[in-house]
């Protein structure tokens, strides 16, 4: 993985509002859950594929700013989300997938 292609977290959320706007876009992500109840991150990385980006439902309450998260549907259209600090790997349609490493810093 030492040469796997890196991008910013910016572009890679730009990317991922931009494709699931297309009626077959989707995206894939890989980032470590976190438990509320629990307080901490799982040391279990989790991939999802077929993932749509998603607004805020109305039902939907947070105690911390919403931009803190990530909202998508996962391949079943279920509502998910994670902490973007949490992101570690994204995938596009137009490379076949391949995961990408999120960077949240300039190189």
């Amino acid at each position: 993985m030492d040469t796997m292609d890196t991008m910013h977290i910016s572009e890679a959320m730009n990317w991922a509002k931009e494709i699931s706007k297309l009626p077959d876009g989707c995206f894939t992500v890989g980032f470590f859950p976190y438990s509320r109840q629990k307080n901490q991150a799982s040391d279990r990385l989790v991939i999802k594929e077929g993932c749509k980006y998603r607004s805020q439902l109305p039902q939907e309450q947070f105690s911390i700013d919403s931009d803190n998260f990530f909202l998508f549907t996962d391949a079943k259209g279920e509502p998910k989300m994670c902490y973007k600090i949490l992101i570690r790997y994204m995938g596009f349609p137009q490379d076949g997938y391949k995961l990408h490493k999120i960077t949240w810093h300039d190189e």
